[in-house]
């Protein structure tokens, strides 16, 4: 198990520094890496980390989220954020507050 999560941390930093220096977004290479090592490439992960899989998913989805939204510049919030929050609440509160009714 340590083995297979110590090579999903290199593949996935080397795949991230490679498409950095190709000019594309690092998370595509880190994805490619995730997809060549899992099950449908050449099955390089134990069994028991595909086991906890969906809990790793979800660290990594925080993480993502967490990126992204420090990524955020002041500025550029407060340019599109009257906008967004404007869209936000004339469309889709009424269909997420539909199935509670």
């Amino acid at each position: 198990m340590a083995l297979s999560l110590s090579l999903i941390v290199i593949f996935g930093i080397l795949f991230h520094q490679l498409f950095a220096r190709m000019q594309l977004p690092g998370i595509l290479g880190v994805l490619l890496s995730g997809i060549l090592m899992g099950p449908y490439g050449i099955d390089m992960i134990d069994e028991s980390i595909m086991m906890m899989s969906g809990d790793l998913r979800k660290i990594a989805l925080v993480v993502i989220l967490l990126r992204a939204g420090l990524g955020i510049k002041r500025k550029s919030l407060a340019k599109v954020g009257l906008p967004a929050l404007k869209l936000e609440w004339g469309s889709s509160w009424p269909l997420q507050c539909w199935p509670l009714s």
